[in-house]
């Protein structure tokens, strides 16, 4: 989806007033305009529904659903962590801003598992059982989700490498990368230095680059071979892991089906648990 400050952007030169009045509004008040419906948006700047119908139009979106979905979109790019706190901050009782959360993650589980179709990640699947090493790397906050990935696809794969545990930097850790290896990297907005510098050393060495990430066309999905998708959260400290972690465990559950091993993996697993049940006085 294209950004909304890209689209305003390229606009800008037509623009008529009320346009120009709606365009500064979004922008500076993003926050709120992406929570808004079209009868709060036009009370707001004082305009009609249907200019602003037409201006959502105008900038390149199927409706104002659409451009809703561009503000929230724009909202990964903007808030920090203060601001995030900010918006929990503000929500009336304790009881609603549980309900809150668990609505928006239901909803962004959902739409992230829409926004990937089962080929791609059946391919993944397939791919990853072929390849000599994995490395899983989450950037800041999206670490967790390494973590969970990698542990377990090591109950599935030899040679499951979590970057974010190596004790090294990331490039110290790849320096042994070759092309019959993967790395799978989980990064959200914004995009540092360090993880395209981590993408860009992966693909010199030809191994397959996996990303995870807001989508294809993002910094990092642009440097993938295989881009996967999915949403943030718009809720908590600072978004939530429950969509991308609901995606790293389909894509678990795909390849154990893909396996011809991993019964044995697995039932090996659950024997060394029953073992240490036993063994305890």
């Amino acid at each position: 989806m294209r950004r909304i400050s890209e689209a305003i952007a390229g606009m800008n030169p037509t623009m008529t007033k009320s346009q120009r009045l709606l365009s500064a509004y979004v922008v500076d008040h993003c926050d709120r305009a992406a929570f808004m419906n079209s009868f709060e948006l036009a009370s707001a700047t004082g305009l009609s529904q249907s200019t602003i119908i037409r201006f959502a139009s105008a900038l390149g979106y199927g409706g104002y659903v659409q451009l809703q979905d561009a503000l929230r979109e724009e909202l990964k790019y903007r808030l920090d962590v203060l601001d995030r706190f900010d918006v929990i901050r503000d929500i009336a009782s304790d009881k609603d801003l549980m309900a809150g959360i668990a609505m928006t993650d239901a909803l962004n589980i959902k739409k992230t598992m829409s926004a990937n179709s089962p080929d791609a990640l059946t391919a993944l699947a397939t791919r990853l059982l072929m390849s000599a090493r994995v490395y899983v790397y989450g950037q800041g906050f999206a670490a967790p989700a390494a973590l969970y990935l990698a542990a377990y696809l090591g109950l599935l794969l030899p040679g499951v490498t979590c970057v974010n545990l190596s004790g090294m930097d990331a490039l110290s850790t790849l320096s042994g990368l070759t092309d019959g290896d993967a790395l799978i990297v989980i990064s959200f907005p914004l995009h540092t230095p360090a993880t395209l510098e981590l993408l860009s050393f992966a693909n010199c060495r030809e191994a397959l680059v996996v990303t995870i990430s807001e989508g294809e066309d993002s910094k990092v999905g642009l440097c993938a071979d295989i881009s996967l998708i999915s949403e943030w959260g718009d809720m908590g400290v600072n978004g939530s892991l429950a969509p991308v972690i609901s995606l790293c465990s389909a894509l678990v559950c795909l390849l154990a089906r893909r396996d011809s091993q991993a019964d044995r993996k697995l039932r090996a697993i659950h024997e060394a648990g029953a073992f240490q049940r036993e063994a305890r006085p």
